[in-house]
């Protein structure tokens, strides 16, 4: 699956310069996917190029680069994240004494791309996260900050065994809670039930907690044919009954309240579940849990608990791609909500 174009050979270029305590400095591999914070003024920024803007990186760590891709991220798929994943596995497993990784990435989808790899990969070395909201062409690009913010994040042990990591203006976010809330503004990365882990404080990499809500769901594939719909006054149902049509294996839909569904949307939903689908609610408020009653739960329908559809989405297209059956998948999401 060799659908990547490396750039530069991802040379090691092991710099052995020294910290105060005489050490090598720790080696992290930065891979790039493309996004706002590789968008030059003169074209498209490689992972080298980024890595060489740094300013003071020689201090803070040995970093080798190669590129993934170099596309928007709205241009995302399960499939290419999954490819992604299974880079950065090998990437590990080629070198035993690597710190950790970090990616740059569009944000379009950076939620959905870390909370995937959150789920396939095994805890230990991290997996940081890094992107931008003002290109590099503007003066006050946060592109630069942020990256070297992640590499500080893959460089520290305390970064190990926290799953994947999102590192942004100067907060640290767990994958499972973060999620881009404003199309520009720099703090549009927020974390909103939980707040951010930790924080890069000049330079200083700062933990305040420990993600609690993670679950390792080994695959060997993902099923791209999940999709999502949001229910509207009057609306959804048309929309479910197409999906299924379609051939969807799986079908998130976003509810209205704590799983509230009109009798329209409840009849597509059974002929969903009755072709085949695994059908899971979450809450369209954004917020809180959805609570199934007896009678929805005969059905087949399973509760997303208070993940948004973004990841229900991501978590049902790993879950189906490993296997798993629908009470297994239903201890899944009960698990990441806290309750499992």
């Amino acid at each position: 699956m060799n659908r990547f174009v490396r750039a530069g050979a991802a040379s090691l270029i092991v710099v052995f310069a020294s910290q105060a305590s005489g050490q090598p400095l720790p080696e992290v591999h930065l891979i790039g996917t493309g996004g706002t914070i590789s968008g030059g003024a003169g074209g498209p920024l490689n992972a080298g190029d980024l890595r060489a803007a740094l300013p003071g990186l020689d201090s803070v760590a040995s970093v080798t680069t190669e590129d993934f891709v170099r596309i928007g991220s709205s241009r995302m798929h399960p499939e290419l994240q999954f490819q992604l994943a299974e880079r950065i596995a090998a990437v590990f497993a080629e070198r035993p004494g690597l710190a950790g990784v970090v990616v740059t990435h569009g944000t379009d989808s950076l939620e959905e791309t870390a909370f995937l790899l959150d789920l396939v990969l095994p805890s230990g070395r991290p997996v940081v996260f890094a992107a931008a909201q003002r290109p590099p062409r503007y003066e006050d690009s946060d592109g630069p900050r942020n990256l070297l913010d992640a590499i500080r994040v893959a460089a520290s042990e305390r970064s190990r065994d926290l799953g994947v990591l999102v590192v942004l203006n100067g907060q640290i976010h767990a994958a499972r809670e973060v999620k881009k809330t404003h199309s520009i503004a720099l703090h549009a990365f927020a974390s909103p039930d939980t707040g951010p882990i930790g924080a890069v404080d000049e330079g200083t990499v700062l933990l305040f907690t420990t993600p609690a809500r993670r679950l390792h769901l080994p695959a060997t594939g993902v099923e791209p044919a999940v999709e999502l719909v949001r229910l509207t006054a009057g609306g959804g149902a048309s929309s479910i009954r197409a999906a299924a049509q379609a051939g969807a294996r799986g079908l998130v839909v976003e509810v209205f309240g704590r799983g509230n569904a009109p009798p329209p949307v409840a009849e597509a939903v059974d002929a969903a579940i009755q072709a085949g689908a695994v059908v899971v609610f979450v809450t369209r408020t954004g917020a809180g849990r959805v609570v199934l009653s007896d009678a929805q739960q005969e059905r087949g329908i399973l509760s997303g608990g208070d993940l948004d559809g973004l990841k229900a989405r991501i978590l049902l297209t790993v879950a189906l791609g490993a296997g798993r059956t629908a009470g297994e998948i239903g201890a899944a999401f009960s698990r990441l909500s806290g309750a499992g």
